[in-house]
């Protein structure tokens, strides 16, 4: 109902009469309508964590922060209805999305401890969200892509700002890792055994581009 009638909450009356159930039984089992939100809100937050723990770890801490944050964009922008009231009320709380936050502090510490955050694990907490949030209501309401160059630019942007490194958009190793942490949504696009191939070419890229870039430092050393 939420998706049909975005930006509009169903009255108590349209819900338990969609339903097919009498108004007690929604307050018996939820208490009253924002008990029923507040239900859907931690379902959803659920499917997201559940559709993160997917992301496939390329081993590269930049690399793999990235790809949350397209999962994170592409989940939004999929899930309008659903985006909005996980994140459109600040004041309610819910235990997946506690957990939710707990894996972007994670995530965030895992930078710091390796010495690619430039600024506090909090303030990296509160930008990332910002900017998570801001770029997902744009996309959503301009019908833009996941893909295109406003979420590319916005990532691009976000990491420079957590690392206070320019956008690394031109290496062909970290465009290939990125694919790498990717590819693994893009569902009904490859057969197996193509994507089998698809992922030896790209560990190939990774592995073999590395240490030509690394060949000039080593020489001058000698």
């Amino acid at each position: 109902m939420l998706t049909e009638q975005p930006g509009r909450v169903p009255s108590t009356r349209a819900l338990y009469e969609s339903a097919g159930v009498a108004a007690p039984t929604l307050y018996h089992h939820f208490g009253d309508k924002d008990g029923l939100l507040q239900a859907v809100t931690e379902e959803a937050f659920a499917e997201y964590l559940e559709r993160k723990r997917t992301v496939p770890r390329s081993g590269d801490l930049l690399v793999d922060f990235a790809a949350g944050w397209d999962m994170h964009v592409g989940f939004g922008v999929e899930n309008p209805a659903l985006y909005a009231l996980m994140y459109g009320n600040a004041a309610h709380q819910s235990p997946a999305a506690q957990t939710a936050e707990a894996e972007l502090r994670r995530g965030l510490e895992r930078l710091a401890d390796a010495g690619l955050l430039c600024m506090g694990v909090d303030e990296a907490i509160a930008i990332t969200t910002a900017m998570a949030i801001g770029c997902v209501t744009r996309l959503i309401h301009d019908g833009g892509s996941t893909t295109g160059p406003l979420a590319e630019r916005m990532r691009a942007a976000l990491m420079s700002e957590l690392t206070g490194r320019p956008p690394e958009l031109g290496s062909s190793e970290h465009a290939a890792a990125l694919l790498l942490a990717q590819l693994g949504s893009a569902t009904a696009l490859f057969t197996s055994a193509e994507e089998a191939l698809l992922r030896q070419w790209l560990r190939t890229l990774i592995e073999r581009v590395t240490p030509a870039q690394d060949a000039p430092e080593q020489g001058a050393k000698k």
